[in-house]
């Protein structure tokens, strides 16, 4: 029996398994999930521990968050936390046409990726 399982189960339970040493056999268990199944989705995990985060798309250079509701995920989000979003926004594309991304590196820096040779920061 193939049984679908949604990818915010599997990043739980990976989570709960690789970050908090939860028991995978007992995860599997109480989850009725078989053992091997388990297995290949820490696999996955620990290879990119990205792998069951929402899929990103992108429709006419924007990108957008698949979710399962078909409702933008802007509509939850206070006037506040609208102006900070679209503020972080024209940040990225101020960046993007200078040719450079900024990106979390090793704890907690910053870390700026160029697309070219030249810098024109």
């Amino acid at each position: 029996m193939n049984m679908h399982y949604s990818t915010d189960l599997k990043k739980k339970l990976c989570e709960d398994i690789c970050l908090h040493h939860a028991s995978t056999i007992k995860t599997a268990k109480n989850y009725n999930i078989p053992l091997k199944t388990l297995e290949k989705w820490i696999t996955s995990y620990n290879k990119d521990n990205h792998c069951f985060d929402p899929k990103v798309q992108f429709v006419n250079d924007f990108k957008l968050i698949n979710n399962l509701s078909s409702d933008p995920i802007y509509d939850d989000l206070s006037i506040d936390e609208l102006k900070k979003t679209l503020m972080k926004k024209d940040i990225e594309i101020a960046r993007l046409k200078k040719g450079y991304l900024v990106k979390e590196g090793g704890m907690g820096e910053k870390v700026f990726i160029t697309f070219s040779k030249k810098n024109t920061k």
